[in-house]
């Protein structure tokens, strides 16, 4: 039968690269480190390693796919202890991942949160894209994650709500003359945008592209979001962020959100649950008062 104890040892193994540097990390005895995983492998009835002496582990087929399950499957087995060990308690922390932005109207809910339940909300600012986000979850970092994205998800995840976008250029250029500003005017308008790397980038990206925007150039591409506001009051051209940012950036900033006619679509938030978490009544009840606060 596997053991709970071969499957930590060979995820560690993975972890460090070879099975002295394991074993050193967890204070056995190298020897002790290769029986275990001769054993698993005789239980799986397959060859993880190809074992070369004194050199680094290599991980063979049947290896590389285990790589992957087992932290998943550890996460699991240690909710089912937990779970039953204690299963009319609810203490203990609940890690949330969120996208920044998410958690603006979030601190009235961390006091309201420890005055009326005994677990601890620990919600963490995170901007990864959602599959980095989601094996974060699998592995253990959090229990659940909200992120945004354009459609489903190639993994579990629910619709919490919606965030609407807009476009904002500051208040001294051409555009703001119109009455509407279509599609075509602004794909000849230079745009400041977010970084290519930053993934919320790519989702603004093809929700302009649903509107049929397809800018000529990009004038600034930066994650300093102090240097696009700076850009688009200097006339640089235009963005496209948060609706719900309007307000901020209009009175202190000198920006105006044009009447963009086109069919500029709002983003998604999502949220996923870790497997072992997603019938906690704990944990329904944390996504229950996050969405209510989001929105």
């Amino acid at each position: 039968m596997v053991t709970f104890r071969q499957l930590e040892i060979f995820v560690s193994v993975v972890k460090h690269g070879s099975f002295r540097r394991c074993a050193e990390a967890l204070g056995v005895s190298q020897v002790s480190i290769s029986d275990h995983m001769k054993a698993l492998e005789s239980q799986l009835g397959t060859q993880l390693f190809l074992r070369t002496k004194g050199g680094p582990v290599e991980l063979t087929e049947a290896g590389r796919r285990s790589a992957v399950l087992a932290p998943e499957l550890l996460v699991h087995l240690h909710d089912f202890v937990h779970n039953v060990a204690v299963p009319n308690e609810h203490g203990g922390i609940i890690r949330i991942a969120l996208h920044a932005f998410m958690m603006r109207n979030l601190g009235p809910l961390r006091e309201l949160w420890t005055e009326t339940e005994p677990s601890v909300l620990d919600l963490r600012s995170d901007d990864r894209e959602a599959l980095s986000l989601f094996n974060a979850l699998s592995s253990g970092e959090f229990d659940v994650a909200f992120f945004y994205a354009n459609g489903p998800s190639d993994f579990f995840s629910e619709v919490a709500g919606y965030e609407p976008l807009s476009i904002f250029v500051h208040e001294d250029h051409p555009l703001t003359r119109l009455d509407r500003v279509t599609p075509e005017m602004l794909s000849r308008t230079p745009s400041v945008s977010l970084s290519r790397d930053m993934p919320l980038r790519h989702l603004i990206d093809s929700a302009l592209l649903h509107a049929e925007v397809q800018p000529v150039r990009h004038a600034v591409e930066t994650d300093n979001f102090g240097l696009i506001l700076s850009s688009l009051y200097r006339g640089m051209g235009f963005t496209c962020m948060f609706h719900a940012s309007r307000d901020e950036i209009t009175q202190t900033n000198g920006l105006v959100e044009l009447p963009f006619c086109g069919n500029l679509p709002s983003l998604e938030i999502r949220y996923t649950i870790r497997r072992g978490q997603r019938s906690n009544p704990i944990i329904l009840q944390a996504i229950k008062h996050i969405r209510n606060s989001i929105f």
